[in-house]
């Protein structure tokens, strides 16, 4: 880099405390250094403004770890799909290594965040509100590996971004919209959640609940009940509750739509019905007049976003991601 001058290398070394001669090798490309005294010379060197044309933080592709639940809803349909997508579009200049965790035994993430099978570039993972998660992945992000929150934000983790809505708001959109479409009914309304592990059912069933309470004071909220997007347990909730009394809405942060149609249809109930996502399914419940409304997360851009927030991080690409994401709200007639 012969526009550089010498002055300039110097301040490089000085400030990301590294020799002149390991700043040469860095931003000219010539023989070995560490992945770490990369990322401090190139930080340095981009706060100076020397740019364009510096090199990546690493040799060989961006290597980004990407650990999601082994949920097999719609949702994560879409995000999988998006991933693939990405992975094409980037091409050798991008290795996405994917690893499932399942929900019922979280010890296979805490595996894969402390033990990785190589080195990463940066991480994009779904984790659930525990200790040992917010422990490991702070260890993560001390160490300098640029890490995305995907959907489900943990605040205690300091350094991770979160790229998903903000899960507070959509709980509270759902409970205004409801209120609003109950009026003066006053029977009960279900809240209906996937699992509270995870912070953004928690935040959800805290926005709606809250706005319940002050736009639809009489209102008998039953729940939030846990059903860990199951139909079966999800059918069993709803019925249940259908068979004691009327419902005038219900509001699922979740999936488990099969199982709440299956026990609308065969109690021939039909309360305001607020779920969470653009699938297919719902945008035929949605024709049908079964649900009415529908919050969605677009998780095809959580994930372009994502992606792109970690190549800005490492100096990829110039402008990052605007964060936070907006919600959709999807009803028949703008399918």
């Amino acid at each position: 880099m012969g526009s550089i001058k010498r002055h300039g290398l110097l301040k490089v070394a000085e400030l990301s405390g590294v020799s002149l001669s390991t700043v040469d090798r860095v931003l000219n490309g010539r023989g070995r250094v560490s992945d770490v005294k990369r990322r401090k010379v190139l930080t340095v060197a981009r706060a100076l403004g020397i740019r364009p044309g510096l090199p990546a933080p690493y040799t060989g592709p961006m290597i980004v770890d990407v650990l999601l639940s082994d949920s097999a809803t719609d949702h994560f349909k879409r995000l999988q799909a998006a991933f693939e997508r990405q992975a094409q579009r980037l091409g050798a200049h991008l290795t996405l290594r994917h690893q499932r965790w399942a929900e019922s035994a979280p010890q296979q993430l805490l595996d894969a965040l402390r033990k990785p099978r190589s080195r990463r570039h940066g991480m994009i993972v779904i984790a659930p509100d525990t200790h040992a998660v917010h422990e490991a992945l702070n260890a993560i992000v001390q160490s300098g590996t640029p890490t995305v929150l995907l959907t489900s934000n943990l605040t205690d983790v300091q350094g991770a971004v979160y790229v998903g809505i903000d899960n507070y708001a959509a709980g509270r959109s759902a409970g205004r919209l409801m209120s609003q479409w109950i009026g003066q009914r006053r029977d009960a309304v279900l809240l209906v959640v996937n699992s509270l592990a995870f912070f953004a059912h928690q935040e959800r069933a805290k926005g709606f609940i809250d706005v319940m309470a002050q736009y639809a004071p009489g209102t008998r909220i039953i729940g939030p009940v846990e059903c860990f997007d199951d139909d079966e347990l999800t059918h069993t909730a709803v019925a249940q509750c259908l068979a004691s009394q009327t419902l005038a809405g219900l509001y699922d942060t979740g999936s488990g739509s099969l199982g709440i149609q299956a026990a609308l249809t065969q109690a021939g109930a039909k309360p305001v019905w607020i779920g969470h996502e653009a699938s297919a399914l719902h945008a035929n419940l949605l024709r049908e007049g079964v649900m009415s409304l529908v919050l969605d997360q677009d998780p095809e851009g959580q994930v372009q976003a994502s992606i792109d927030y970690l190549l800005h991080q490492q100096g990829i690409i110039d402008t990052p991601p605007p964060l936070p994401l907006a919600m959709k709200i999807v009803i028949d007639e703008n399918l």
